[in-house]
Protein backbone atom coordinates (compact mmCIF):
# COMPACT_ATOMS: atom_id res chain seq x y z
CA UNK A 1 0.00 0.00 0.00
CA UNK A 2 2.96 2.59 0.45
CA UNK A 3 4.85 1.76 -2.73
CA UNK A 4 1.84 2.15 -4.66
CA UNK A 5 0.85 5.40 -2.81
CA UNK A 6 4.90 6.60 -3.13
CA UNK A 7 4.00 5.97 -6.79
CA UNK A 8 0.50 8.18 -6.91
CA UNK A 9 2.65 10.88 -5.30
CA UNK A 10 6.15 10.32 -7.95
CA UNK A 11 3.09 10.86 -10.96
CA UNK A 12 1.53 13.73 -9.34
CA UNK A 13 4.76 15.54 -8.42
CA UNK A 14 6.36 14.91 -12.06
CA UNK A 15 2.92 15.62 -13.57
CA UNK A 16 2.96 18.93 -11.93
CA UNK A 17 6.04 19.80 -12.32
CA UNK A 18 5.57 19.58 -16.03
CA UNK A 19 2.68 21.56 -15.44
CA UNK A 20 4.13 24.79 -13.76
CA UNK A 21 5.90 26.85 -16.86
CA UNK A 22 3.02 28.47 -18.71
CA UNK A 23 3.98 30.19 -21.92
CA UNK A 24 2.04 31.21 -25.02
CA UNK A 25 3.18 32.74 -28.27
CA UNK A 26 1.46 36.09 -29.82
CA UNK A 27 1.60 37.54 -33.20
CA UNK A 28 0.75 41.26 -32.91
CA UNK A 29 0.89 43.66 -35.98
CA UNK A 30 2.15 46.82 -34.84
CA UNK A 31 1.50 50.05 -37.10
CA UNK A 32 3.42 53.14 -37.81
CA UNK A 33 3.96 55.22 -35.19
CA UNK A 34 2.03 52.67 -32.85
CA UNK A 35 2.45 51.44 -29.29
CA UNK A 36 1.16 48.09 -27.53
CA UNK A 37 1.03 47.48 -24.18
CA UNK A 38 0.07 43.98 -22.12
CA UNK A 39 0.05 43.41 -18.86
CA UNK A 40 1.08 40.57 -16.37
CA UNK A 41 -0.30 39.73 -13.32
CA UNK A 42 2.64 38.55 -11.00
CA UNK A 43 3.14 37.13 -7.41
CA UNK A 44 6.23 37.97 -5.04
CA UNK A 45 9.24 36.18 -5.88
CA UNK A 46 7.19 34.68 -9.08
CA UNK A 47 10.09 33.98 -12.10
CA UNK A 48 9.24 35.19 -15.66
CA UNK A 49 10.10 36.46 -18.93
CA UNK A 50 9.72 37.99 -22.16
CA UNK A 51 10.94 37.43 -25.46
CA UNK A 52 10.11 38.84 -29.07
CA UNK A 53 11.20 38.55 -32.61
CA UNK A 54 10.20 41.12 -35.52
CA UNK A 55 9.13 39.03 -37.90
CA UNK A 56 8.46 41.17 -41.00
CA UNK A 57 8.77 44.98 -41.48
CA UNK A 58 11.44 47.78 -42.35
CA UNK A 59 14.37 46.91 -40.81
CA UNK A 60 13.20 44.42 -38.32
CA UNK A 61 13.42 46.38 -35.26
CA UNK A 62 11.37 47.41 -32.64
CA UNK A 63 11.24 49.07 -29.33
CA UNK A 64 10.60 47.36 -25.97
CA UNK A 65 9.61 48.52 -22.58
CA UNK A 66 9.55 46.43 -19.07
CA UNK A 67 8.62 48.13 -16.03
CA UNK A 68 7.10 47.02 -12.65
CA UNK A 69 3.94 47.50 -10.69
CA UNK A 70 5.55 50.94 -9.46
CA UNK A 71 6.85 52.23 -13.25
CA UNK A 72 10.54 51.12 -12.43
CA UNK A 73 11.90 50.25 -15.73
CA UNK A 74 13.30 46.57 -15.64
CA UNK A 75 14.06 45.93 -19.10
CA UNK A 76 14.47 48.47 -22.20
CA UNK A 77 15.62 48.25 -26.16
CA UNK A 78 15.48 49.69 -29.02
CA UNK A 79 15.32 49.28 -32.73
CA UNK A 80 16.03 45.59 -31.43
CA UNK A 81 15.60 42.58 -34.04
CA UNK A 82 14.75 40.22 -31.08
CA UNK A 83 15.79 39.64 -27.87
CA UNK A 84 14.83 38.35 -24.59
CA UNK A 85 14.93 38.74 -21.01
CA UNK A 86 14.28 36.91 -17.38
CA UNK A 87 13.52 37.85 -13.78
CA UNK A 88 12.43 37.18 -10.56
CA UNK A 89 9.32 39.52 -9.20
CA UNK A 90 10.74 41.80 -6.69
CA UNK A 91 6.48 42.53 -5.60
CA UNK A 92 3.00 41.51 -6.89
CA UNK A 93 1.16 43.26 -9.08
CA UNK A 94 0.93 44.25 -12.83
CA UNK A 95 3.95 44.39 -14.66
CA UNK A 96 3.83 46.35 -18.04
CA UNK A 97 5.48 45.51 -21.29
CA UNK A 98 5.53 47.75 -24.34
CA UNK A 99 6.23 47.37 -28.03
CA UNK A 100 6.99 50.83 -29.71
CA UNK A 101 6.76 50.96 -33.69
CA UNK A 102 7.39 54.98 -32.86
CA UNK A 103 10.27 55.49 -34.87
CA UNK A 104 8.88 54.18 -37.88
CA UNK A 105 6.74 57.12 -40.61
CA UNK A 106 5.07 54.86 -42.62
CA UNK A 107 6.27 50.78 -42.18
CA UNK A 108 3.72 48.64 -40.08
CA UNK A 109 5.52 45.77 -38.18
CA UNK A 110 4.58 42.33 -37.77
CA UNK A 111 6.17 40.31 -34.32
CA UNK A 112 5.99 37.57 -32.32
CA UNK A 113 6.30 37.83 -28.72
CA UNK A 114 5.83 35.34 -25.39
CA UNK A 115 5.60 36.30 -21.96
CA UNK A 116 7.13 33.06 -19.89
CA UNK A 117 5.52 32.90 -16.20
CA UNK A 118 6.63 29.98 -13.73
CA UNK A 119 4.18 29.14 -10.86
CA UNK A 120 5.33 29.28 -7.49
CA UNK A 121 5.49 25.65 -5.66
CA UNK A 122 3.05 25.73 -2.30
CA UNK A 123 5.11 23.68 0.38
CA UNK A 124 3.16 20.89 0.55
CA UNK A 125 5.79 18.50 1.84
CA UNK A 126 4.71 18.46 5.49
CA UNK A 127 2.82 15.57 5.57
CA UNK A 128 5.94 13.35 3.51
CA UNK A 129 8.39 11.21 4.01
CA UNK A 130 11.79 11.71 3.82
CA UNK A 131 12.30 9.86 0.46
CA UNK A 132 9.04 11.39 -1.18
CA UNK A 133 11.04 15.14 0.14
CA UNK A 134 14.32 14.05 -2.12
CA UNK A 135 12.01 13.07 -4.95
CA UNK A 136 10.00 15.91 -4.83
CA UNK A 137 13.27 18.06 -4.78
CA UNK A 138 14.64 16.13 -7.90
CA UNK A 139 11.84 16.65 -9.40
CA UNK A 140 11.86 20.24 -8.78
CA UNK A 141 15.64 20.79 -10.29
CA UNK A 142 14.56 18.49 -12.90
CA UNK A 143 11.49 20.87 -14.08
CA UNK A 144 13.68 23.79 -13.51
CA UNK A 145 16.62 22.48 -16.00
CA UNK A 146 13.96 21.69 -18.77
CA UNK A 147 12.19 24.86 -18.13
CA UNK A 148 15.59 26.56 -19.00
CA UNK A 149 16.38 23.63 -21.73
CA UNK A 150 12.91 25.16 -23.50
CA UNK A 151 13.46 28.51 -23.02
CA UNK A 152 17.07 28.50 -24.68
CA UNK A 153 15.45 26.31 -27.16
CA UNK A 154 12.77 29.19 -28.05
CA UNK A 155 14.92 31.67 -27.97
CA UNK A 156 17.17 29.77 -30.30
CA UNK A 157 14.30 29.21 -32.81
CA UNK A 158 13.78 32.89 -32.80
CA UNK A 159 17.45 33.93 -33.82
CA UNK A 160 17.26 31.56 -36.24
CA UNK A 161 13.97 33.05 -38.09
CA UNK A 162 15.23 36.84 -37.27
CA UNK A 163 18.53 35.71 -39.18
CA UNK A 164 17.07 33.69 -41.69
CA UNK A 165 14.79 36.25 -43.09
CA UNK A 166 17.56 38.58 -42.65
CA UNK A 167 19.69 35.96 -45.06
CA UNK A 168 16.83 35.23 -47.77
CA UNK A 169 16.40 39.12 -48.12
CA UNK A 170 19.61 39.19 -49.17
CA UNK A 171 20.22 36.56 -51.17
CA UNK A 172 16.51 37.74 -53.30
CA UNK A 173 18.25 41.39 -53.60
CA UNK A 174 21.66 39.91 -54.64
CA UNK A 175 19.66 37.61 -57.67
CA UNK A 176 17.72 40.99 -58.53
CA UNK A 177 20.98 42.85 -58.77
CA UNK A 178 23.11 40.05 -61.01
CA UNK A 179 19.98 39.78 -62.70
CA UNK A 180 20.60 43.76 -63.49
CA UNK A 181 23.34 43.87 -64.24
CA UNK A 182 23.08 40.99 -66.75
CA UNK A 183 20.29 42.70 -68.65
CA UNK A 184 22.86 45.81 -68.79
CA UNK A 185 25.74 44.21 -70.19
CA UNK A 186 23.36 42.63 -72.43
CA UNK A 187 22.04 45.89 -73.65
CA UNK A 188 25.54 46.85 -73.53
CA UNK A 189 26.73 44.13 -75.91
CA UNK A 190 24.21 44.41 -78.49
CA UNK A 191 24.53 48.23 -79.27
CA UNK A 192 28.14 47.70 -79.39
CA UNK A 193 27.83 44.79 -81.89
CA UNK A 194 25.20 47.60 -83.83
CA UNK A 195 27.53 50.47 -83.49
CA UNK A 196 30.43 48.61 -84.60
CA UNK A 197 28.42 46.59 -87.79
CA UNK A 198 27.27 50.23 -89.13
CA UNK A 199 30.96 51.52 -88.37
CA UNK A 200 32.50 49.32 -90.97
CA UNK A 201 29.33 49.26 -93.43
CA UNK A 202 30.39 50.44 -96.90
CA UNK A 203 27.91 52.66 -98.20
CA UNK A 204 27.39 53.26 -102.38
CA UNK A 205 26.57 56.19 -103.72
CA UNK A 206 24.25 55.74 -106.83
Amino acid sequence: HYFIQSNLRMKSFFILAILLPLHQCYMLYLDAKAEECFYEDLVPNQKAGLSFEVAEGGFLDIDVRLSDPLGNTLYSANSETEGRFRFSASMGGNYLYCFSNAMSTVTPKMLKFKFITVQPREDDSSDLSEDDKKIKSMIGDLRNQLREVKEEQDYMEIRDNAHGEINRNTNRRVVIWAFFEFSLLLCMTIGQIYYIKRFFEVRRVI
